[in-house]
């Protein structure tokens, strides 16, 4: 009986934390946004979220490698807002975390997160390029 007490229990919480919005975090990439990456050799992106919180607007994601060898990867992800004219709204070079992508297990991928202060215009792409 009491384990059917606390699995009644941990599944009201669970309805109560996604009822109130406390566990989940809206994607806007997809609905609001357009995703547009440039073709890169070495590199490709994965697991991109956009998503506006109280802070602003936040693009993150994860480079990941295509081959076998992390070898001439450009340093920074270039996260691009550009409205549905074709005008740059505003622009980030960040860095991404590990540095090293030396292609080794678990060393394939990195994670990188571009802020900006306000979220732009509904139907917005946002252009992603690893660069130097």
């Amino acid at each position: 009986m009491k384990k059917y007490q606390s699995l009644i229990v941990a599944s009201f919480l669970g309805i109560v934390m996604f009822v109130s919005g406390c566990a989940t975090t809206r994607n806007m990439l997809g609905t609001e946004y357009r995703k547009e990456s440039v073709p890169n050799s070495r590199t490709y992106f994965s697991q991109v979220w956009a998503v506006a919180d109280d802070d602003g607007f936040r693009i993150s994601g994860k480079l990941r490698l295509k081959g076998p060898f992390g070898i001439n990867v450009p340093d920074y992800v270039e996260v691009a807002l550009i409205d549905e004219a074709g005008n740059i709204i505003d622009s980030r070079k960040v860095g991404y975390y590990p540095r090293i992508l030396s292609g080794r297990r678990k060393h394939r991928e990195a994670r990188f997160t571009a802020r900006f202060e306000q979220a732009p215009p509904s139907g917005t792409v946002i252009r992603l390029e690893n660069v130097n």
